[in-house]
């Protein structure tokens, strides 16, 4: 069963004080001190819920390594799911930052071999943590069902992204859609299989296969797919 405050405690009205923090200290904290802590929460959690998993990963150890008290977990976050859910949530910002820096960019082509870029460095930066919640979304529907929301919002939106590059690159936008999906499928396909195959030559080809593939769909576009641009910002010559 999920963690939750026992049955008979009131809802904390105020932020609770850390166990290590004396009386005062919380009128003297700044106005973002909430958001702090729970920032504190978040990245305990996350350490936590890599190294043990899910049910291995209690309320107090993730309050331990954050140096707050239970309760302020509880008052922050109400349950263990829910924490589970932002924990996931969170570590999906900076892939959604780095899309919307690599959207700016006006080459239609440059845009969608910088986004393909964006997801495979993601993927690579956070490679424990995502398998830690791909094992345990499979082996929880419970999971599955807390973190469906976030990420299929995180999908369609990267989705959608790939999709107007592709209708801008290729000038059918009846079609761009389902190429996309086609492309973010092979994407999600190297992310599993890497989860399973750790030999990093196959995990390049993979890669470059992927790229290969993209480069010859936009070629089929009006301006002949990725020119010197496009290179350019993968390093090509």
């Amino acid at each position: 069963m999920p963690e939750s405050l026992p049955v008979g405690v009131p809802v904390a009205r105020s932020e609770p004080s850390s166990s290590r923090e004396p009386p005062n200290a919380r009128r003297r904290r700044p106005a973002d001190a909430k958001a702090r802590t729970q920032a504190r929460i978040v990245e305990a959690a996350a350490s936590l819920f890599a190294a043990r998993g899910y049910e291995g990963a209690s309320i107090t150890s993730i309050a331990a390594r954050a140096q707050v008290s239970r309760s302020a977990v509880f008052w922050h976050f109400g349950d263990k799911e829910t924490l589970f859910r932002e924990t996931f949530r969170q570590m999906l910002l900076p892939f959604a930052e780095k899309i919307a820096n690599s959207f700016t960019h006006p080459d239609p082509a440059v845009r969608l071999l910088e986004l393909l870029g964006v997801y495979e460095r993601f993927v690579d930066e956070q490679k424990s943590a995502i398998q830690a919640f791909v094992r345990w979304t499979i082996e929880s529907p419970a999971l599955r069902h807390s973190i469906r929301e976030p990420l299929f919002a995180m999908h369609d939106h990267f989705a959608r992204d790939v999709s107007e590059a592709l209708a801008q690159a290729l000038g059918d936008a009846a079609s761009a859609e389902a190429m996309a999906m086609g492309i973010l499928s092979m994407l999600h396909g190297n992310l599993l299989l890497a989860m399973v195959d750790g030999d990093p030559r196959r995990a390049r080809l993979r890669c470059a296969g992927l790229r290969s593939v993209v480069e010859r769909v936009l070629a089929s576009g009006p301006g002949s797919g990725p020119g010197p641009a496009a290179r350019s910002s993968r390093g090509d010559p």
